[in-house]
């Protein structure tokens, strides 16, 4: 039989061992591949930003940084996967706006804290939607559409690469905003939607600027609207909803490095290190900017987490305000 003292010791010296393993593994990470993991489909917008950064912290860290594709439920998936997995360093989320600020707000129980269950390394960089329409529309301004919604005697409808996102958002406060019934129609991403766009099976859509830039440079689609507060640099003669009237329609989209929460802050702190080089270096910039994706030109790790924490707070409010629910 144990004595007192054995039985004090024991638990003690497991304490002992579990505080002095934690940093001896920090120092030695990466010591075998790291997953990035995105919540949604290979081929996306968010799995390209992630190569991107998957490659260079692979090539920077001597070590295999690999893409894992976890779709499903709007993103709730693979995103519960990362705030569930070990606090190693060893697996890590790429996620955005719609993953870590809207979902958590919009379902209910919410699946996760997007603060709390995860620690935010960084942010990659910011795209506003593009509100566009099929070129044998005839629609060509804002002014059209809303005309075009009022004079309809069933709801014009919007198509949105799934539910939750930005893009079903905007849409929901641009009926609002403009006294208009429009009809969602989520689809299993952006390319279904925007072929059935240019067919005509849907009238318009807030989308993402890579997804859209080659119909508008083949004339299929046109833009009558960009998201953000002041015009894009990509699309310099697009008006925003913003000066359009339309305040309550702004929003743009960001992408972000996250892992667990409790991952130890020696292996944190070197992929943040590693994130600001990564973003910086001027052939991924080329490569951002390909993606019509607008990069910090400071070090983008210093305040992510204050930020998340604010987009966290508005999308609450704004799910609310809007009465929007996941369909």
């Amino acid at each position: 039989m144990k004595t007192w003292m054995q039985k004090l010791c024991i638990p003690l010296f497991a304490a002992a061992v579990a505080t002095t393993v934690a940093p001896v593994q920090a120092e030695n990470w990466p010591a075998r591949p790291v997953s990035i993991v995105v919540a949604g489909p290979s081929g996306g917008g968010t799995d390209a930003i992630a190569r991107i950064v998957a490659t260079d912290l692979g090539a920077s860290l001597k070590q295999s940084f690999v893409v894992e594709n976890r779709s499903g439920a709007g993103g709730i998936i693979g995103t519960k996967y990362v705030a569930s997995a070990a606090a190693d360093g060893y697996t890590l989320l790429m996620g955005h706006v719609a993953t870590n600020a809207i979902v958590p707000a919009l379902v209910k129980p919410r699946p996760y804290d997007p603060v709390g269950d995860f620690i935010a390394i960084g942010i990659v960089g910011t795209a506003p939607d593009v509100l566009v329409v099929s070129a044998k529309s005839g629609i060509n301004s804002m002014a059209d559409l809303i005309a075009r919604a009022k004079a309809s005697a069933t709801p014009l409808s919007y198509g949105s690469p799934g539910v939750g996102l930005p893009q079903h958002i905007a849409g929901f406060a641009l009926a609002k905003a403009a006294g208009v019934p429009l009809q969602h129609v989520p689809y299993r991403g952006s390319a279904p939607a925007l072929t059935d766009l240019i067919g005509g099976q849907i009238t318009m859509m807030f989308v993402t600027p890579g997804a859209v830039v080659p119909f508008l440079k083949s004339g299929q689609l046109k833009a009558i609207a960009v998201t953000s507060r002041d015009r894009s640099r990509f699309f310099p003669d697009v008006p925003t909803v913003v000066e359009l009237g339309y305040p309550s329609v702004e929003e743009t989209g960001w992408f972000g490095l996250f892992a667990p929460a409790r991952t130890p802050a020696a292996v944190v702190e070197s992929l943040r290190t590693r994130l600001d080089q990564a973003i910086a270096r001027p052939e991924n910039r080329a490569r951002f900017e390909a993606m019509y994706l607008e990069t910090a030109v400071d070090p983008a790790t210093r305040n992510f987490a204050a930020f998340v924490q604010s987009e966290s707070n508005k999308w609450a409010q704004v799910v609310q305000r809007l009465g929007v629910t996941a369909e």
